[in-house]
């Protein structure tokens, strides 16, 4: 009898040892997680889950490899936990994640120092190391998808880990590498390399779990449990680790260089117009002088002959010297001009289609599309989903390259609302469009857009539209019909995030021969005719209500006529898109 209850109380014992061995996939990514010189396991992770351990009685186990290998053993179950993983819905599928974020990150190009790398068109046939399985790597916003969007050759070069990718741009093996940011903010002078304003997508990074094992789920549990009381606890391990690793606060001052990463392209340009006003004006004086100079040659007297000639060698030198600086002028103004065209390309090759606008459109269609400047703050996006047309039309902060890169944000954050979240009806759209911008910027940004937006099924003949400040007009009868969207914007001032954003869907049945036009307000706003007022939405209403049974592209031709009729002599002041809808008879 004594030799059974041994056995058993041996038997009970395995179960708790078993129970209470948690298993961790590690990988190198300093400072979240790595190994010292000592080959001693380290970082914010490691730190987190020793206190947890402590307090739970936990035996840690850890694996340390290469991170697709870890995820191989996370998804069969042959690891508990796997640190410092992005979250994403796709992952999400394949593992349990924990509430709580540890920290927000995301992928920015390095390169040696003197690199001239400096934008995303610069990395045009360079060879890039990259983590495979890497999220800011393989992602819909990932580098491989974005160099196949420019059509921009990349040679990538897969490594194991981090390190090994700035190993191979420090020894010249590769033009540049694309990691995680605290990571390689953290190994800059290691590797002898810079960061970049080339930055991709933000991302939560959270403890990943075998999905959908009891033990998991309790590990998790106690997990978030934990997370939630050391975040609130400013003295807690999870603040100390953050400040000890990262030499600052959760939270810290790394996002708001993704701000920063956004515009320092329109930076650029900027800076190449601030200089030329500066050469502008000192053209301006140099010739001003000279001026003065030759006044005072003419007024020496004959007898001064040596202060004649040091003054006319001064005059010859200063000529000398305007005539270069009109020649820097020129060509600043040159790259100024190629630089900005060439992010005309890019935002056109952004853009619909026409091939597509013709095709889900049933070619009855017309688009004005008129850029106050080069580039334009004012967008139309289209998707196909379901036998239904999405077709959106909006209007960015601003014009010219600060509102190009809100559109770049608009068009990129629309594709994966539909083509990842799956998400169609046009007032959840535009729902998730808020996040989305809100999580891009912040709330310490003001800029945002208003946005029209349309679900077309022509197969059922109905019409949804849902609007952020832009209406929706149509045309049945000779009579305008004004559907007015809700008045809050997408983005915007920091009073508007505290407001509840919900989209009203207004659907609409469609008869054979109604007109549908969207618009941003660039149309309406412009000053001009005889006394130098706005068009206004009352001549745009008027305007449509004479023309809506006109064929189609003759529509088009009559608005983009009445517009410079209009405008005149007068500035055109803002972006104007406009695209009209015929619903034919079948």
């Amino acid at each position: 009898m004594g030799f059974f209850w041994l056995l058993i109380l041996s038997v009970s014992n395995v179960a708790t040892a078993q129970d209470n061995l948690v298993v961790i996939g590690t990988y190198e990514d300093a400072p979240l997680i790595f190994k010292d010189t000592d080959n001693e396991l380290k970082g914010v992770y490691k730190d987190i889950l020793e206190h947890i351990a402590l307090k739970y009685k936990w035996k840690l186990e850890y694996v340390h490899g290469s991170f697709s290998e870890n995820q191989a053993k996370l998804q069969k179950g042959q690891i508990d936990i796997l640190c410092a993983i992005g979250h994403s819905e796709e992952r999400e599928k394949r593992f349990d994640f924990s509430e709580a974020t540890v920290y927000t990150n995301w992928g920015e190009i390095y390169v040696p120092k003197g690199s001239k790398i400096r934008s995303i068109l610069d990395l045009k046939e360079k060879s890039v190391a990259v983590l495979a399985g890497d999220f800011y790597y393989e992602s819909s916003h990932g580098l491989k998808h974005t160099s196949t969007q420019f059509k921009l050759p990349i040679k990538f070069i897969e490594c194991g880990s981090y390190d090994e990718a700035l190993a191979k741009v420090q020894k010249g093996e590769a033009d540049a590498g694309l990691v995680a940011v605290l990571h390689g903010a953290a190994n800059e002078k290691k590797y002898n390399v810079q960061g970049t304003p080339i930055v991709f997508h933000p991302i939560e990074l959270r403890f990943a779990f075998t999905k959908g094992t009891k033990k998991t789920e309790r590990i998790k549990r106690i997990i978030d449990e934990e997370m939630d009381r050391m975040i609130n606890n400013r003295n807690s391990v999870y603040h100390q680790s953050v400040a000890r690793w990262l030499g600052k606060e959760a939270g810290g001052q790394y996002f708001v260089y993704l701000k920063w990463g956004l515009i320092i392209a329109a930076g650029i340009a900027l800076f190449f117009v601030a200089i030329t006003l500066i050469l502008r004006r000192q053209v301006n004086k140099r010739t001003e002088q000279l001026y003065k100079k030759t006044l005072e040659v003419q007024e020496l007297n004959e007898n001064l002959e040596y202060k004649v000639k040091e003054r006319t060698a001064e005059v010859s030198r200063q000529k000398d010297e305007l005539e270069g600086q009109k020649v820097t002028l020129e060509r600043m103004n040159k790259e100024m001009r190629d630089s900005i065209n060439y992010a005309r390309n890019i935002q056109e090759a952004m853009l619909p289609e026409e091939n597509n606008m013709s095709l889900f459109l049933r070619n009855n269609y017309f688009k004005v599309f008129m850029p106050r400047d080069v580039v334009s703050g004012d967008f139309h996006w289209l998707a196909y989903k379901d036998d239904k047309v999405l077709l959106a039309v909006a209007d960015c902060t601003g014009h010219g390259v600060p509102g190009a890169f809100m559109s770049m944000l608009g068009k990129s954050s629309l594709d994966a609302i539909v083509n990842e979240k799956h998400i169609y009806q046009p007032g959840s759209i535009l729902q998730e469009l808020q996040n989305s911008i809100y999580h891009s910027l912040g709330t310490n940004a003001a800029d945002g857009m208003d946005v029209a937006l349309c679900s077309f099924d022509f197969k059922n003949r109905k019409v949804i539209f849902a609007g952020a400040q832009r209406p929706f007009y149509f045309v049945r009868g000779g009579e305008v019909n004004v559907v007015k969207g809700d008045k809050k914007p997408i983005g915007g001032s920091v009073k508007h995030y505290k407001e509840k954003r919900e989209y009203k869907d207004h659907e609409i049945d469609m008869i054979p021969g109604d007109m549908f036009y969207m618009t941003s307000d660039g149309y309406p706003d412009q000053f001009g005719g005889p006394e130098g007022r706005k068009f206004t939405t009352r001549r745009f209403k008027t305007m449509i209500s004479e023309i809506y049974n006109l064929p189609i592209q003759e529509q088009g031709e009559k608005v983009t006529k009445a517009f410079i009729d209009w405008k005149g002599e007068e500035r055109q002041i803002d972006d104007i898109l406009v695209i009209g809808v015929k619903m034919e008879g079948e």
